[in-house]
């Protein structure tokens, strides 16, 4: 008697606690079956893309180089004349640089780069003629609006991206001199598929300013706005 108490109270035992087990293992199978669901299909919720940003706001900071010689030449004699040249003159300019440019990109590698600089810095001269030379300098800011080609070897996505550049600039300086220079050049972007970047690039600039041949270099260091 007391060993058939013993099963009756087990068998109660097992019948009450059998709806807690089923849910438990029920809810182990749905979970089971979720997870295969989306390992084999999709996501039950939509991941959200990465937007690419193609074009570019930047401000340049750096300096230039730049640097103009010429010669005092003359037609001399009367039955056969010569063209000689009886001194000569230099200028150094060495200016901080300051600007802003944008990239606007015309499908795919393609993009139009249009901005301005703002060169302010000492020129320094000297001129010679015959055995003697003077020399001077004088406080000058000269404004270049620039248009370029560039082309860009990467994707919106990449983290850098190099860049190659091609156009030109007008020199517009005091009393209204004026001048315009070719431009090439390269450069590269630093964290380039985020919002926020950095740019460094080197051009080289080659033209005319006041009626004189100048040529000139710029090292520049850009921080970046990617819309």
């Amino acid at each position: 008697m007391r060993h058939l108490f013993k099963v009756l109270v087990a068998s109660v035992a097992l019948a009450a606690a059998a709806p807690a087990m089923a849910q438990y293992m029920f809810r182990e199978e749905w979970q089971k079956r979720k997870d295969a669901e989306a390992a084999l299909n999709q996501p039950l919720e939509p991941v959200l893309q990465h937007p690419l940003w193609n074009n570019v706001i930047r401000v340049n900071v750096g300096v230039s180089f730049f640097y103009s010689e010429y010669y005092n030449c003359n037609y001399w004699g009367i039955y056969y004349p010569t063209y000689t040249c009886n001194g000569g003159s230099w200028m150094s300019y060495i200016p901080f640089t300051l600007g802003p440019q944008i990239d606007l990109n015309l499908g795919g590698m393609n993009n139009l780069s249009v901005g301005f600089n703002v060169y302010m810095g000492t020129a320094t001269g000297t001129v010679y003629g015959g055995v003697q030379a003077v020399s001077a300098s004088s406080s000058v800011t000269i404004w270049e609006p620039t248009i370029d080609y560039v082309a860009k070897f990467g994707t919106a996505a990449q983290g850098t991206v190099p860049r190659f550049r091609v156009g030109g600039g007008m020199y517009i300086g005091p009393n209204a001199e004026l001048g315009g220079a070719f431009r090439i050049g390269g450069g590269v972007s630093f964290l380039n598929s985020g919002r926020l970047g950095i740019g460094l690039d080197m051009v080289f600039e080659g033209g005319v300013y006041n009626g004189y041949w100048i040529g000139g270099l710029q090292l520049v260091a850009s921080p970046e706005f990617h819309f």
